[in-house]
């Protein structure tokens, strides 16, 4: 297992609950009891943040999931949760101590970054928690499952449909997420292998990063295009704030439309934009889905049934064409509560 490592300003505080923790629980305890019978369960959703819609999705996923149980008859309560800064990763370090110290009864974590949040999930594994990873991957090998979306094959598409925008011609910029974010590094590695098999498709440049939330995509989309303003043809964005953040610049310097656009996740503002036309396509994930299956595949590993150890929950592709249909319109709307 590859053992991750914590910032230099939260080591000394990180030792210091993993040994009071350790003492606590008597040590390694790698085994995790089954729970009495009865017993109402407390499991944690973390995800990565609470600006983006994707994460209501994941939470209404999780609630659906929380609902069928009790129906059945298996007490639970699943606490949704998240860093109040996306893309802290520092703080979703910390609610992971926070959590372990209560002793809840199992984890699924969206980590932010697939390193630094494997000394935590050591923790968890030690004090005997079992943890469940959502979204996007984590270094680390003694996990219930990974629920997630092939990232990669995603990452395909939106290459592959690019390519078709362009008539398989042009020049293109791939605006990268964040580093760290393996969901994100794995969709911007899928559209460059699709890219590289279309011969006369150029990329004009795949180092920059868009950061974290819509406001330092719409500043990094602004400083590359600029830059590569009379040569681009295409633009690729792998998330939600991403493509949020180059819609926004394109519509503010006259491109939209005129720049080829295919962007990843939802959002209301993207979802007008591809009807709009400023945006080609968007590559849609199941975040109902992230979320039900986290919950779930919890609740079976409690009770001692099989699970499957990766859990991939699909992804379609949204195109003006097929925004209506019933099965795009399902990955776009939240259920009623």
């Amino acid at each position: 297992m590859k053992i991750g490592f914590l910032r230099p300003a939260l080591i000394s505080s990180f030792c210091a609950a993993a040994l009071t923790l350790l003492a606590s629980c008597g040590g390694n305890k790698t085994a995790e009891a089954a729970p009495a019978a009865g017993k109402k369960l407390h499991l944690v959703y973390i995800a990565k943040g609470l600006q983006d819609v994707y994460w209501k999705f994941v939470e209404a996923g999780a609630r659906q999931a929380e609902a069928e149980a009790n129906a059945a008859g298996t007490p639970v309560e699943v606490t949704f949760d998240a860093p109040v800064k996306d893309g802290d990763a520092d703080g979703q370090i910390t609610m992971m101590q926070n959590y372990i110290a209560q002793k809840v009864d199992g984890i699924i974590l969206c980590p932010i970054d697939d390193k630094a949040l494997v000394s935590p999930a050591t923790l968890a594994h030690q004090a005997g928690i079992p943890l469940a990873v959502g979204d996007s991957a984590l270094q680390y090998n003694e996990l219930v499952s990974y629920v997630r979306t092939d990232n990669f094959k995603g990452g395909q598409m939106a290459g592959d449909e690019l390519a078709r925008a362009l008539g398989e011609k042009g020049s293109v910029i791939l605006l990268r997420y964040s580093p760290g974010s393996a969901s994100c590094d794995e969709r911007e590695a899928g559209f460059l292998d699709a890219i590289g098999k279309h011969p006369n498709i150029k990329i004009l440049d795949s180092k920059n990063y868009a950061g974290q939330g819509v406001d330092s995509a719409v500043e990094k989309s602004g400083n590359v295009l600029l830059t590569y303003r009379d040569q681009v043809d295409g633009v690729f964005t792998p998330n939600e704030s991403s493509t949020n953040g180059m819609l926004l610049t394109l519509q503010k310097m006259g491109l939209a439309g005129k720049i080829k656009f295919v962007g990843f996740d939802g959002g209301q503002q993207n979802v007008d934009g591809l009807r709009a036309g400023a945006i080609n396509a968007l590559v849609l994930q199941n975040p109902k889905k992230i979320g039900y299956e986290g919950v779930r595949v919890m609740l079976d590993y409690l009770a001692k049934k099989p699970v499957e150890k990766v859990i991939d929950t699909g992804a379609k592709l949204a195109t003006k064409a097929n925004l209506d249909t019933a099965e795009i319109q399902d990955l776009l709307t939240l259920p009623k509560k």
